[in-house]
Order: C-alpha cells, then sequence, then structure tokens
C-alpha cells in the first residue's frame, strides 16, 4: 500500500495540508468506545491525521498596538482555516471511496457532547479527538495543556481527521526530543485557572503512555468559548465587561447566568473573539527564540457601551 498511501498523502498536500500521518485503529485500543474510530466505521483501518498551519505573523501579532487588530485571527481560526480543513477531508474521503474504501471526514474541533452521554463520563467530548488522533499519527506529542505540540509549528496548527477502511501505510508515533518542557507557563497565564497540574490524567496511545494536567472545561469556556475575560481577547474589541469565574466547580446555570449578564454589558458586539493563552505562550523548546508569544492581555480600555 507505500503507493496508495503517498497518493492520500499527495491528495492531502495537494489541499494545503502542512502535516499528514497516518495511524492504524490498534493505536486507539484505550480510547473510549464511543469515541474509537470503530464507533463511527465499524470496518475502519486507518485514521489519517491532517494539520494547516497558521500564518505565523497573524498568530503572533494578533491584537499588538497599534492595530490591537484580532478580526483577522478571529475570522481566519473560525471560519477560513476551519473550512480548509473540511474541503481538504472532504477531498481525501472521496478520493478513498473512488478507491474503493469507505471514509467518514470528521469535524474540526469545536463541536462536543457537554455533558456525560451514555458510556463517555466526561464533559465537553469530542465525538472523536483531533488532538488524540494527531499523536497517534506522529504529528506530535501533548503538553501539559493536554493540546498536541508538533514540532515543526508549536501550537500554530488546527486540525482534522478522516477515519477510513484503507489499510495505509502507518506514520511513527512522533519519538524526538519532548516538545513539553513542563515549564508551566501555560497555568501560570491561564486567566481563569483551567489547567490542573495537582491531577494528572493518563492516557495510552499504541505503546506509548502520556500525561498532561487535568483541564476544568467549564472553566476555560468561561474564558474561551463565551468571551467572559476580555483580556483573552474581547478588550481588543472595546469590550471591557469581565465576569470572574467562580471558585471550584463551575456549572452551567453559572454560565448561563454570567453570559447573559455578560451580554447585557457589553451592548451589541457580544460576539467576539478569545485566544486561550495556553495557545498564545507555549512555544516548544526548540522554537523558543525563532517564534513569539501572542500580544499581552489587553488592558481595559477603550469603548463602553453607553
Amino acid at each position: 500500500m507505500a503507493t496508495f498511501t503517498r497518493q492520500v498523502e499527495d491528495m492531502a498536500r495537494a489541499h494545503r495540508m502542512d502535516l499528514v500521518g497516518f495511524a492504524p485503529v490498534e493505536r486507539f485500543a484505550h480510547a473510549p468506545r464511543m469515541v474509537r474510530p470503530e464507533a463511527h466505521l465499524p470496518n475502519a483501518r486507518t485514521v489519517i491525521a491532517m494539520a494547516i498551519r497558521y500564518p505565523s505573523a497573524m498568530f503572533e501579532h494578533a491584537g499588538r498596538a497599534p492595530a490591537e487588530n484580532m478580526f483577522s485571527m478571529e475570522v481566519y481560526q473560525n471560519h477560513v482555516i476551519g473550512q480548509a480543513l473540511y474541503i481538504a477531508a472532504m477531498r481525501v474521503a472521496r478520493f478513498l471511496e473512488d478507491a474503493g474504501h469507505d471514509a467518514i471526514p470528521m469535524c474540526v474541533s469545536g463541536r462536543w457532547r457537554v455533558y456525560p452521554y451514555k458510556d463517555i463520563n466526561t464533559d465537553w467530548m469530542a465525538d472523536f479527538s483531533n488532538r488524540h488522533a494527531a499523536v497517534a499519527a506522529g504529528l506530535g506529542e501533548f503538553g501539559m495543556h493536554a493540546l498536541c505540540i508538533t514540532p515543526q509549528y508549536g501550537m500554530r496548527q488546527r486540525f482534522i481527521t478522516v477515519i477510513t477502511s484503507a489499510p495505509l501505510d502507518p506514520t511513527p508515533m512522533y519519538a524526538g526530543p519532548a516538545l513539553c518542557d513542563r515549564c508551566m507557563k501555560c497555568f501560570k497565564e491561564c486567566p481563569v485557572k483551567a489547567i490542573n497540574p495537582r491531577r494528572m490524567e493518563t492516557v495510552v496511545i499504541g505503546d506509548r503512555t502520556f500525561t498532561y494536567a487535568t483541564i476544568d472545561h467549564f472553566r476555560c469556556a468561561w474564558s474561551e468559548q463565551t468571551n467572559m475575560i476580555p483580556e483573552e481577547g474581547p478588550a481588543f474589541f472595546g469590550q471591557t465587561a469581565r465576569f470572574e469565574p467562580p471558585p471550584g466547580r463551575i456549572n452551567d446555570q453559572q454560565l448561563l447566568e454570567a453570559f447573559y449578564k455578560k451580554c447585557a454589558a457589553a451592548g451589541f458586539q457580544t460576539g467576539t473573539h478569545a485566544m486561550g493563552r495556553c495557545m498564545g505562550v507555549c512555544i516548544p523548546p526548540h522554537l523558543r527564540g525563532t517564534q513569539k508569544e501572542v500580544a499581552p492581555m489587553a488592558p481595559l480600555e477603550g469603548h463602553r457601551p453607553r
């Protein structure tokens, strides 16, 4: 299958995918039953992980003075880059299907079962984890923030996957120098303290075991999904309404109440953008000095709704 595997990779790269890897389904044997590849496609043999990188300057200069512009980052991250991933995944899936194999393109991260469901006992669970698939396919490894870091781009890419019945040649799992040296900047700079390094989680992928900090996804959503911490992005749009998360575990009622208050206080412009500080400050050791951190948190100045 070497020639066909290369053809699949060439198809992905022809649609501007910067990283492509192949993981046999056996590497997912320890995943929860409902999110294994075979749960989506019973005759699955391979998971194809793909990534597209962010333009580095756009990533680094988001929010920087004097423009303090976050619109490019918002639009390209949430629409253009996501759309490019969807198109590539669909084209690869159709290429596989035309060759006689079943294939299902999965979603870009951003769709979750917020609550536990049947034998899924965790909250904010995607139907299939692109970050775990990326690690399984050899594109990178986990940082303390439980996200996938790649040697080429660090945190500056988004992932998507295609599950297929084609028995493609596997990519070796990443075995290079550590991409996370536990510098803990992600933990120190998270304004809602969603990263808990005192509680570690373990995941087995293939024959490797990974550990990373437990993530409080409701606490993360307080900032990144509902934009209630203006310094993580909304302040660049002129939103000064700030709502601190309550101590302890956050429930959805607290999240909703704060969100409605934020919308009332922020005025018409409530559809703002937040970039998690864990993404902005995480630079793997070998890229430090080459990559720059994103702009520091914005001061609470500027437009206030009348």
